[in-house]
């Protein structure tokens, strides 16, 4: 649960909630955020991701949005999808979210420098800190049971919203794929992107976020990573 009332500032159309109050204070530093971008999922609206844009650069010294295009596909493909049209599904549809995180960039600064704020699969894939990171997320994945089951558990309830009937373990197990490589932008942004501190933005919190920043599982948050839950002010979607 995030942690106190609201952060004061900003863009209107949201409110921002610390997770904890360590990150509260991150929040208040206000030396980077990494806002948390999903291929398919429709509340990243172009509106909704302009938005973001305008809340987010001017609060913070320096701004990136974590688009995961390629594990996106690992959702597809434990829904049934073959994996080549899969993976085209995934391009197409970071493409479109990249097009719209430009757009929202352009409009909130004038500046068309998208690949300076972004950090997609090609940007981590080439980040040593981010495959560090990763391979402890799959190292834990295999070696704590907790950890693994709440893994499990937040890629079962990726896949019951959107498929009728209750996912199999094979698909919950291709489907954790793409979680996996979520969980080092939630363990160390900082040293993902070479900033001194930093928040990952998102609009809902999970029981395995909400597990990792209090500190219920063997591996921790960096003490310089923080997690803001940030939702649109009106209540809606």
């Amino acid at each position: 649960m995030a942690n106190g009332n609201a952060l004061r500032g900003g863009h209107g159309k949201f409110t921002a909630a610390p997770l904890t109050a360590n990150c509260r204070s991150l929040a208040e530093l206000a030396q980077h955020a990494c806002v948390g971008v999903s291929p398919f999922n429709s509340y990243f609206k172009r509106a909704r991701v302009a938005d973001l844009c305008q809340w987010a650069l001017p609060r913070f010294e320096r701004v990136h949005f974590h688009l995961p295009d390629v594990p996106s596909q690992y959702t597809l493909t434990a829904m049934g999808m073959p994996a080549d049209k899969a993976r085209r599904r995934a391009h197409e549809n970071g493409l479109k979210m990249r097009n719209r995180i430009r757009d929202g960039l352009f409009d909130a600064t004038g500046r068309e420098d998208t690949e300076l704020c972004l950090l997609d699969w090609e940007h981590l894939r080439a980040n040593e800190a981010f495959q560090r990171l990763y391979r402890q997320a799959q190292h834990w994945f295999t070696a704590d049971l907790a950890f693994r089951d709440m893994c499990l558990n937040a890629s079962r309830c990726v896949l019951a919203h959107r498929m009728p009937g209750e996912p199999t373990e094979a698909q919950v197990n291709e489907a954790v794929r793409y979680f996996l490589a979520d969980i080092p932008l939630l363990i160390d942004t900082p040293q993902i992107a070479g900033v001194e501190s930093s928040v990952y933005v998102y609009h809902r919190t999970t029981p395995f976020v909400e597990a990792l920043f209090g500190n219920r599982l063997p591996w921790s948050p960096s003490p310089h990573q923080g997690y803001l839950v940030l939702c649109p002010a009106d209540g809606g979607e």
